[in-house]
């Protein structure tokens, strides 16, 4: 039986001239590419693949309608698919394919290839060139001295296979959801952790106010430069091993700052911490999008998203009672969360699986080589392997691509500033909210962690209204695609405006508490919808690129809520906290209009776009490999 992920999948026809429905759980997608865009040299070196791997399979249609072979469906252009799809059905578990009457292969009479794999291009001199697909010595020795000719065997998951991430059990899926997203869970903790604990660190490492403020800001600095290079190390060392790579160093940073002597060396684990942790807010996106289709991601988002903020107002309220007992303080705040991060290594490496899709069918594709070698016709090889550069390289296409969205993306560049605003308004929160409630009410160290619990139930009120848009979003998709994302942030992002106002004109001392604190619970239920709405919504505008679209917006939003730290207090003294609040209100009124624009004109800003009418399209190709398979199998 299908999973249940694929029963929503229905049969459409289209034209070509006109964007594809696929199905009520689907967005829409741009129109296919004409064969006049079907080229090597439209390939961008920003985002090669997604070219290269269209023209592969285009022209391996091509060839083997040429010598009498059934030409694949698997990966060739979405109208095609759509349009034959009931002629192409099949059953794919038993798939094989005799290419007998091709007198150029050097292959058997007949030959089963492996479950999932299909037969591509003859392999020449000009392929390779175009490709940069690395071969074996011995077998580029046979190519060009012996004259002999061997094909690319495209690897693939076999129909319904539990290694593709597509179709790990749900059990899984909830697994690897969960430690991710606790992971990002205490990086936004140590946020908190450390503003509540600044008081007895100023004291016992002998510095001012403004120079223990750094170090929240250079944490931020560490999460807004790292993910610029995270895609090509999960791209070359997978996803798990990133994770688990990077939660040791983030214990190893936690354990320095707790033994740390003097400023400079507490800030150098800061912005490590920060470089390390960036894995939590960065690599758990494109996870997510590895293993659930853009209608399921809502859920596991939100999850993800109610970590990243409510961890904020979490770790004061866990520490404060540390911070206030004269034997423990500072130190011991590091030591604690040291010991939880300690507690997540183990989950991460038994629960976390491999889910990048490229890593797992690379990894497939060497090991069909070792046990197969060329027995079958030809060379078993990942789409991956495509256009693949060293890993120097790598990391300077990435952080490029990122920078590259960011400045020719209009979208992105919006939404992101958006977000970073509303980033920048929650780290002034966190720094701000005890002077202001110490100044103005006189509490306890006890007290504002108490009051900081407010940016938590404001995560929780945001958590409960994506479950609105979500439902929103599947009433909607048909009519207005992935535009149907943007109704929560609409609403948020006056509601931003308002949150700010109610908090700026009420922290005054005869005025109580709970009213600037309902102020923050409206701001940060605000921030949330906005960050969620937006995450999602960035994520299905750049498909298999999102991590980097992810990353660039990252960069702006950590840098935003950096910088807001190391002048929230001036400003504090400057303006009061009254008139702090209310210039940064005022911005996010302005800003409210980005959502806007976005649901009437997003269809044609992305038409217009370089890069994002590109990677939908290709995103959708990807699920409608999935809906093939499952229509093959009735």
């Amino acid at each position: 039986m299908a999973p249940s992920r694929g029963s929503s999948f229905n049969n459409h026809s289209s034209s070509p001239s006109q964007p594809l429905s696929l199905s009520t759980t689907l967005s829409r997608m741009s129109s296919p590419p004409t064969r006049e865009e079907q080229r090597y040299d439209a390939a961008d070196p920003i985002i090669p693949i997604a070219h290269i791997k269209s023209n592969l399979s285009a022209q391996h249609q091509h060839q083997a309608s040429e010598i009498g072979a059934e030409p694949q469906p698997k990966r060739g252009r979405v109208d095609e698919i759509v349009q034959e799809g009931d002629e192409e059905k099949r059953n794919l578990t038993n798939r094989s394919s005799s290419l007998s009457t091709d007198k150029t292969l050097s292959s058997p009479s007949h030959t089963n290839l492996a479950a999932g794999c299909t037969y591509g291009p003859i392999i020449n001199t000009e392929y390779l060139e175009e490709t940069k697909i690395k071969l074996e010595p011995e077998l580029l020795s046979l190519i060009e001295h012996n004259g002999e000719e061997h094909r690319i065997l495209w690897v693939d998951f076999p129909p319904l296979s539990p290694q593709n991430p597509f179709y790990f059990s749900q059990t899984r899926k909830y697994g690897i959801t969960i430690v991710a997203t606790l992971f990002t869970l205490m990086t936004s903790m140590n946020v908190g952790a450390f503003s509540i604990g600044m008081e007895s660190l100023t004291e016992d490492l002998g510095c001012t106010r403004e120079q223990a403020a750094i170090g929240l800001g250079i944490y931020n600095f560490g999460f807004a430069a790292m993910p610029l290079i995270l895609a090509p190390l999960s791209e070359e060392f997978g996803r798990r091993w990133t994770y688990v790579i990077a939660v040791i160093l983030y214990l190893i940073f936690h354990i320095m700052i707790a033994v740390a002597k003097n400023l400079p060396t507490m800030l150098l684990a800061r912005v490590l911490q920060g470089c390390s942790g960036s894995v939590a807010a960065t690599l758990v996106g494109g996870t997510i999008a590895d293993i659930y289709i853009p209608a399921d991601r809502g859920l596991p988002s939100a999850i993800f998203a109610f970590s990243a903020i409510a961890g904020s107002g979490l770790g004061p309220f866990i520490f404060c009672w540390v911070e206030s007992n004269p034997k423990l303080q500072w130190r011991w705040i590091w030591w604690i969360q040291a010991m939880m991060i300690a507690a997540l290594i183990i989950p991460i490496f038994l629960v976390m699986r491999e889910t990048r899709e490229s890593i797992i069918l690379r990894r497939r594709a060497k090991k069909l080589r070792k046990e197969r070698g060329l027995n079958d016709g030809g060379r078993y090889t990942a789409r991956s392997e495509v256009g693949k550069v060293n890993f120097t390289e790598a990391m300077k296409t990435s952080s490029l691509r990122a920078i590259t969205f960011l400045l020719v993306e209009p979208i992105l560049l919006f939404f992101s500033i958006w977000m970073g605003i509303g980033w920048g308004v929650l780290y002034t929160m966190v720094t701000g909210l005890s002077y202001n409630f110490k100044a103005v009410y006189g509490f306890t160290t006890n007290q504002v962690g108490l009051a900081y619990i407010s940016i938590t139930i404001g995560a929780l009120f945001g958590f409960g209204y994506n479950f609105l848009q979500d439902a929103m979003y599947r009433r909607k998709v048909e009519e207005k695609g992935i535009e149907a994302r943007l109704y929560a942030p609409m609403v948020a992002g006056l509601t931003f405006a308002v949150g700010c106002f109610i908090f700026s004109f009420t922290s005054i001392s005869s005025i109580s508490y709970i009213v600037p604190c309902f102020g923050i619970v409206v701001i940060i239920a605000a921030v949330f919808t906005i960050y969620i709405s937006a995450f999602v919504y960035i994520s299905e505008c750049y498909g298999s690129y999102a991590s980097s679209a992810i990353a660039a917006q990252s960069f702006l939003r950590n840098s935003f809520g950096g910088a807001f730290t190391f002048f929230t207090l001036q400003m504090y003294d400057a303006l009061t906290p009254k008139w702090t609040t209310f210039t940064w209100g005022c911005v996010a009124l302005l800003l409210s209009a980005v959502p806007f624009v976005a649901f009437y004109f997003g269809p044609k800003i992305r038409a217009r776009s370089k890069y994002s009418k590109i990677l939908m399209k290709e995103e959708q190709e990807r699920i409608m490999r999935e809906k093939e398979i499952l229509d093959g199998l009735g």
